[in-house]
């Protein structure tokens, strides 16, 4: 009965989940409840063998086999459901049988084929609609993950119409009339076709072979690694990371080549199905836990799908780049995504894996098939076993764009500390890192956190006189440094404002790599300390671009000017009284704030580590006796220059505020 109602297609069970049944829950049909032993046999290809483990189905306890393949197991009558037995042994399929009374069983394990089948089509994940999907869809059983991934990142990281429009350099919302003063209106390509269009090209496009695919858009299918992205079509470009990619990864590489070009060894069944039913290969998932024991899947333990080294193999990257400065990056590799080293070298490792926030805990569901929310648990008919409270985690893996999450809130402290001296009141703000297991900000380099100061007397606002300031990639228009003349800016008009700031040397800070462990001195770490001078208006504007502006004494205190539009002031952030924290690219032309691909040297990495704080220094010309000093911390997920480039829309995400 068990058999015959696993394989009508519902997948999952799950690792070993020790639980009390559910109010109404139904029991094994064992009059005497007392636990009771049970002589197992495990053999492999007919051999018994040492060291695979068996569990009762629905709990923790896990039980290994002697020289002999034998092993003694206590059997749980209480248990939920069928009193079943597994067997699961890395190079075969899990393997279940129930227990008939007979106080002896054995559970014969077969090796699959260890080679990787091009010719396997990856499974459709389905739409999310309960009730509308297939019995060959993950998302017809598996209702709470699909329902969270269906609206995650990964689900969308093939046809990221931002990852596109940087891989190809182009901006796709732009028309001909409209690129005219900001590209080139040239030939590029559909994502997700393929096919040739007309686009407006306002960068230098990724290179083809960059790697691209292997991890956004894994499921091309065929020879896995080396796709441009733009082959990605139909279910791989609709679905990016799904579950039958992620659920084929055999083991892990870490340090070997991103994705499934290396880290992820991706294994597609080889074996012939057993029955039409099961599709043409014999199906074979890599799961978190051992008592899955449904045909449908075909299900293997793999630890390491509650490990962070799994998530590694997408986010982390230190490609060899050409053009790298050997003097400062030695085997040519430029540290681009690190969060799995920073956590690595952080404090939660091993305790909180990526897994521990990324892929929070789902309270309400049984199992990982929705058991006792959405299927009723029927002895002898798939549906799993009961999971322990916490033991399935939500396929949503929230980040800085899952607003509901609270996780960016969460991440750092900001605190202030003021004192007026005379007629100045100097604000010191300290921003701290108390939430994540890796820098903050991490993964894609454009991320940045901003620090905006700021003071008031009786709500009026305070000029500021000196202190930090946000720095260049915060945005402006146009930079001019000297020994250049700081009051030229064509295109400027009256109205807008010139931020100016001096020259003081090199932020020397602790960041990432040699960015902290001594390699680097304060100037190769990158970072200009830069004091307020002044934020000036343009009052006049000569047909040459010499701008005229109301305090022309900054002018000639000033090392640095920054040109902001009056209608960006409030976006367009270089210059102002604040401080940044973020990974700098930059190109081989030395442009700044660059998409990771076209980048040859990381320039500066002052993000904060786990548990690190930065304090800035800000001051303003009071008038009163008791000034309010005010600031604001910001998560912008890319730089203002590339959102101009693009036409993306840029709407930071306040992460702390305090006010003092």
């Amino acid at each position: 009965m068990l058999l015959a109602g696993l394989a009508c297609g519902t997948p999952d069970a799950g690792p070993p989940g020790d639980t009390a049944p559910p109010p109404g829950g139904e029991t094994g049909e064992t009059a005497d409840q007392t636990p009771f032993l049970v002589d197992v046999q495990v053999t492999v290809d007919g051999t018994p063998v040492e060291g695979a483990t068996v569990v009762q189905a629905g709990r923790e306890a896990a039980w290994t086999t002697d020289v002999g393949g034998r092993v003694a197991v206590e059997v749980d009558p209480t248990v939920p459901g069928d009193l079943v037995l597994v067997a699961a042994w890395p190079d075969a399929r899990n393997v279940g049988a129930p227990v008939d009374g007979a106080g002896a069983l054995t559970l014969a394990l077969e090796r699959f084929d260890p080679a990787d089948n091009e010719a396997y089509v990856f499974a459709d994940p389905g739409a999310h609609a309960v009730g509308d999907s297939t019995a060959a869809e993950c998302g017809h059983c598996h209702l709470t993950l699909h329902e969270g991934w269906a609206e995650s990142a990964h689900r969308s990281a093939a046809k990221n119409p931002v990852v596109h429009e940087v891989y190809q350099g182009v901006d796709f919302d732009r028309d001909e009339e409209g690129c005219a003063d900001v590209g080139a209106w040239e030939g590029a390509r559909e994502p997700g076709t393929g096919a040739a269009v007309q686009a407006c090209v306002v960068a230098e496009p990724a290179p083809a072979d960059g790697g691209c695919a292997d991890c956004h858009a894994p499921g091309i299918g065929g020879v896995l690694a080396g796709h441009d992205l733009l082959d990605a079509v139909g279910l791989a470009y609709e679905y990016g990371v799904h579950c039958d990619v992620c659920h084929k990864v055999e083991s892990v590489d870490p340090g070997a080549a991103p994705g499934v070009a290396g880290w992820l060894r991706v294994l597609r069944p080889s074996d012939l199905s057993p029955s039409p039913l099961l599709g043409p290969w014999h199906p074979l998932q890599f799961g978190p836990y051992i008592d899955v024991v449904n045909p449908a899947m075909g299900a293997v333990y793999r630890a390491h799908l509650h490990e962070a080294d799994f998530c590694g193999g997408c986010h982390q990257l230190e490609p060899v780049v050409a053009g790298a400065d050997p003097a400062r990056w030695p085997d040519g590799r430029l540290p681009v995504h690190t969060t799995w080293a920073e956590w690595e070298a952080g404090p939660m490792n091993p305790a909180a894996p990526c897994q521990s926030c990324h892929m929070p805990p789902v309270a309400d569901v049984g199992n990982a098939a929705d058991l006792g929310n959405e299927f009723d648990l029927v002895p002898g008919v798939a549906g799993g076993w009961y999971r322990a409270p916490g033991a399935v985690r939500a396929h949503t893996w929230d980040g800085p764009r899952a607003v509901a999450s609270g996780m960016l809130e969460l991440a750092a402290r900001l605190e202030l500390a003021t004192e007026v001296d005379g007629d100045v009141l100097v604000v010191r703000a300290t921003v701290q890192n108390v939430g994540p297991g890796h820098a903050l900000p991490t993964g894609e380099p454009l991320r940045q956190v901003v620090l905006e100061v700021d003071a008031a007397c009786a709500g009026e606002p305070l000029d500021a006189v000196g202190g930090d300031v946000i720095p260049d990639w915060g945005g402006a228009a146009a930079e001019r440094r000297a020994p250049d003349t700081l009051d030229r800016f064509p295109g400027a008009a009256v109205g807008d404002l010139v931020r100016l700031a001096r020259a003081m040397g090199w932020v020397d800070y602790e960041g990432y790599g040699p960015f902290g462990d001594g390699r680097f001195d304060a100037e190769a770490k990158g970072v200009p300390d830069y004091e307020f001078v002044g934020s000036a208006q343009i009052v006049a504007v000569t047909a040459d671009g010499v701008v005229t502006v109301d305090h022309p004494e900054w002018l000639a205190q000033a090392d640095v000017a920054w040109w902001v539009r009056a209608a960006d002031t409030t976006a367009a952030l270089a210059g102002r009284p604040g401080f940044g924290f973020a990974r700098v690219l930059a190109d081989a032309g030395g442009r700044r704030m660059v998409p990771h691909a076209l980048a040859t040297d990381v320039v500066s990495d002052n993000r904060l580590l786990p548990g690190a704080s930065w304090t800035s220094e800000h001051r303003f010309r009071t008038v009163c006796a008791d000034p309010v000093a005010a600031a604001t911390l910001s998560y912008r997920a890319w730089p203002w220059a590339e959102a101009q480039r693009y036409g993306w829309e840029l709407t930071p995400r306040t992460m702390a505020e305090a006010s003092r």
